[in-house]
């Protein structure tokens, strides 16, 4: 059973995989996140559905393969979120052929979603890398113990700073800052239970990608330079 961290990614039979699945989920939940979905008196945006998600499948891809290799994936998740709200922007300046009946609609929702997700860039790499550094770390000192309570620990701390700066940057001056704040601990505590309820499916994944990796990485000399991506 491999347990340094400087294992390379080729040496994975599932990361690939994985790493695509994260991406996908946090490109998915950033275009379907300005839809506001009603259940009964409870309203919340479509992204929210998806966007914890990524935070447990951060927790799962640092607890398995090491933080090293988690870097990489939320590099190329950030890449990805910057790649289409340019190309969104790109499409809509873009003219459109004369007479095209669905170009306002176009204008709004995509505008909107590239809106979000630029400012989603920043507070998705500061709680991404937050998350990572935490369950790395609290497995080295735990000796791997409990991954189920470090993995919450990274994702509600991860998520709280998220929610911090996502909500302020993305919705400030649209709304009066009583009700912003009200949003912001709305959102964190639906966030905070979507997290322990997932929580058993996300450690049953880890056993699984474990025993057919074969794999147990601390990280006890890793360099938890966020920057670092060599």
């Amino acid at each position: 059973m491999i347990s340094s961290s400087t294992t390379t990614s080729n040496n994975y039979k599932y990361y690939s995989q994985v790493g695509m699945i994260f991406v996908g989920l946090l490109l998915t939940a950033n275009v379907i996140g300005e839809k506001p979905l009603a259940f009964g008196r409870i309203i919340l945006p479509a992204g929210l559905l998806l966007f914890p998600i990524t935070y447990l499948l951060g927790d799962v891809i640092t607890e398995v393969y090491g933080f090293a290799q988690s870097r990489r994936i939320i590099w190329m998740g950030m890449l990805c979120n910057l790649f289409m709200a340019l190309m969104c922007r790109l499409s809509i300046a873009l003219p459109a052929v004369e007479g095209w009946e669905r170009s306002d609609a176009y204008t709004q929702v995509l505008g909107v979603s590239s809106r979000l997700m630029a400012v989603s860039v920043l507070t998705y790499f500061v709680g991404e890398f937050v998350n990572a550094y935490i369950v790395a770390k609290l497995k080295v000192r735990m000796k791997g113990r409990s991954f189920w309570a470090r993995a919450l620990c990274g994702s509600w701390v991860g998520e709280g700073i998220e929610t911090s700066l996502f909500i302020p940057l993305a919705f400030y001056g649209t709304m009066p800052n009583e009700l912003l704040f009200k949003l912001a601990c709305f959102f964190y505590t639906f966030k905070v239970i979507y997290a322990f309820s997932a929580m058993p499916f996300a450690n049953k994944l880890v056993q699984i990608l474990k025993k057919k990796e074969n794999l147990e990485i601390f990280d006890k000399e890793t360099n938890f330079n966020p920057f670092l991506l060599s």
